[in-house]
């Protein structure tokens, strides 16, 4: 079992997440990539997809060196769970309005209610991870902390 950390230390999240290398292999290693080089990331609260702390990483913001696979779709739904963690993937001019290049975006679910409805249409996301049950209360009180404060810096770590 592969467990990574999220952290942002404004809010005082750190959630350890078990990866589900299992049901979604591909994503998992994606993940696994970015908590082993400290990747951060600007991130924010969502704001289509309800309680969502939202990771977009644009290709060309992935760490110097780091593969940007095409991600398939794996364990993958409209409807996250709390304490879920989501990864998109959009490939490059599949979209009108994102960047050029492909695109990731992380998703933290921390309650209830999550969709992935975008102002462009519904799309689907791989559960990847799972915030653990002992670190879910704190990561949804200091989830609802970043949503009061704004656009923070998310890093992944190893745990």
């Amino acid at each position: 079992m592969r467990i990574i950390k999220l952290v942002e230390p404004q809010s005082g999240l750190s959630a350890r997440c078990r990866l589900l290398d299992d049901a979604a292999p591909v994503s998992a290693a994606f993940l696994w990539d970015l908590a082993e080089r400290k990747a951060g990331f600007e991130a924010m609260h969502a704001i289509w997809t309800g309680p969502e702390i939202s990771v977009p990483m644009p290709a060309s913001t992935l760490p110097q060196g780091m593969a940007q696979p095409a991600i398939p779709a794996e364990n993958a739904t409209s409807y996250p769970e709390a304490g879920d963690i989501v990864l998109a993937y959009l490939a490059a001019g599949s979209t009108k309005g994102l960047p050029p290049g492909d695109f990731y975006d992380i998703g933290l679910f921390y309650g209830q209610g999550g969709r992935l409805l975008m102002p462009f249409g519904w799309i689907q996301a791989n559960v990847c991870a799972r915030i653990l049950d002992e670190d879910l209360a704190k990561a949804q009180a200091d989830c609802r902390t970043i949503r009061r404060n704004g656009a923070c810096t998310l890093s992944l770590e190893t745990a």
